[in-house]
């Protein structure tokens, strides 16, 4: 049986829980992230191949595949349903908030778990993308790990058993999103080591089996993955990350006041209504101030982590040219213990009262918006025309001049790519290694209208086009869906 701390905690957690399960299961895959990632998964489970990723029947090494293998095993328990590819999202979700737990409950009360748990779980990025098939949530539980062990480390002193963790935690970050992992380890930890004052802080980076560990896992399948493909290299470093950063060509350039917008928005409200000035209250070096009811504060040492890691991603996502909403999630948790900290300095009854609404108002909101959420979700769902494509009794589908990755996922196949060059895909590597790709005959797509020879035994099609495509179809098809982004027509095998 739990232990009275961990309680309340585990009441929090399972409310978390039981929240990311409703939305998993309730709201449609979103394209084109959404599905596009499940579709890969799906496509990993039907060609057997763990190595490299597959998208439309083409490599797809935008990303390493550790999400994907998490996402492939739920496919091939549950089936090819929304859900199924969003399990990653949710274990990884709970278990960020359980690891969240246990380091505060190491370092502090009971009451500072709850209001960390709490916060963090109410935090709008958060709740969303723990129903969200993305790297993100996942490369969180990560770094997570690593900057809880950092704290536990400057508390306890070394422990090769945590450092294992802390390094698994890098490995499969790695595996996850590749080299900005290490950025958010070995970033995070400088920044904490200037604001301690302490290189202690970086002692845990010269734990030699651990990167003998990281060198062996992500290694170990970098290596794999380049022996088929001998450009991945390039793409991975050159482009997917230095050029990322550097350059626009990814063109995810935003202003300069992105990265504070992002983390005020992704932990509304309580990053507005947070008694932040509490912080500034100091008791010595390493010792925390009490807590006006005699609770048990946590120590100096892991405000300045936790503030370590929210810096690092502040300045390191503000000098990057390429920002997306979703990679400062990881900094979410960190700032929860900030705030989980200033909560707990101010007096008991405008904790209690002002705390309580503050944690409760996205949750509620999520609960009663749902209905617009699901009309929104509809609209950049390829669920209404994987529905319309079984209706008209299916068949193989191609598409032209668009792709709906939701779509092949949902129905369980792959449709046929025509006049597709990458874009579509929304697959950088697939947009700028296309002759390769075509050299070793791994591109899928081909070019030619719908209608050619090659379609002419064809029965039962569906032809799948962009909503504005001028062109009528060819005699004999009738349209069977339109929506703002596609118009569908299917051919049938009385023709």
């Amino acid at each position: 049986m739990p232990s009275r701390a961990w309680q309340p905690v585990l009441a929090v957690t399972a409310l978390a829980l039981a929240m990311s399960l409703w939305l998993a299961a309730s709201v449609p895959l979103l394209d084109p992230d959404e599905g596009r990632n499940a579709e890969v998964a799906r496509e990993m489970v039907e060609r057997h191949d763990l190595i490299v990723p597959h998208l439309a029947g083409m490599p797809y090494l935008d990303k390493p595949p550790a999400l994907f293998w998490g996402a492939a095993a739920a496919i091939r328990v549950l089936g090819n349903h929304p859900f199924a590819a969003r399990v990653p999202a949710i274990v990884t979700a709970l278990l960020t908030l359980l690891v969240l737990a246990r380091a505060a409950l190491r370092e502090a009360d009971g009451g500072f778990a709850l209001r960390l748990v709490a916060l963090t779980a109410a935090a709008p990025l958060f709740a969303i993308l723990s129903a969200y098939v993305i790297f993100d949530m996942p490369l969180t539980l990560c770094v997570t790990v690593v900057w809880t062990g950092l704290v536990r480390e400057l508390d306890a002193g070394p422990s090769a058993r945590r450092r294992a963790a802390m390094f698994l935690g890098v490995a499969l970050g790695i595996l996850l999103k590749g080299p900005v992992m290490l950025a958010w380890a070995v970033g995070g930890s400088l920044a904490a080591a200037l604001l301690l004052r302490r290189r202690t802080a970086l002692a845990w980076l010269g734990f030699w089996p651990g990167w003998a560990m990281v060198l062996g896992l992500a290694g170990g399948w970098f290596a794999l993955a380049t022996a088929r493909h001998p450009e991945y290299p390039r793409y991975a470093f050159l482009e997917e990350s230095f050029e990322r950063l550097t350059s626009g060509s990814f063109r995810r350039e935003q202003p300069w006041w992105f990265v504070p917008a992002v983390l005020a928005g992704g932990a509304f409200p309580w990053s507005l209504s947070t008694p932040w000035l509490a912080l500034r209250r100091r008791a010595g070096n390493d010792a925390a101030p009490a807590a006006p009811d005699g609770a048990r504060p946590p120590g100096a040492a892991s405000l300045r982590v936790a503030l370590g890691f929210v810096l690092f991603a502040a300045i390191f996502f503000t000098l990057s040219r390429s920002k997306l909403v979703t990679y400062l999630l990881p900094a979410i948790p960190c700032m929860a213990w900030l705030a989980a900290v200033a909560w707990g300095r101010v007096a008991l009854p405008l904790r209690r009262w002002s705390f309580t609404s503050t944690a409760l108002l996205f949750p509620l909101a999520l609960i009663f918006g749902h209905g617009a959420i699901l009309a929104y979700a509809r609209t950049q769902s390829g669920g209404p025309l994987a529905a319309a494509i079984r209706a008209g009794g299916g068949g193989p589908v191609r598409y032209q001049a668009c792709y709906s990755p939701g779509t092949d996922y949902l129905l369980g196949r792959r449709g046929e790519l025509i006049d597709v060059g990458g874009i579509q895909t929304t697959s950088n590597y697939q947009l700028r290694y296309r002759e390769i790709l075509e050299a070793r005959g791994l591109w899928t797509p081909r070019e030619g209208p719908l209608g050619a020879e090659s379609d002419a035994n064809s029965r039962d099609l569906v032809w799948v086009r962009p909503s504005n495509s001028a062109s009528d179809p060819p005699e004999g098809w009738r349209e069977t869906y339109r929506d703002q982004r596609f118009v569908a027509y299917h051919r049938s095998a009385q023709h």
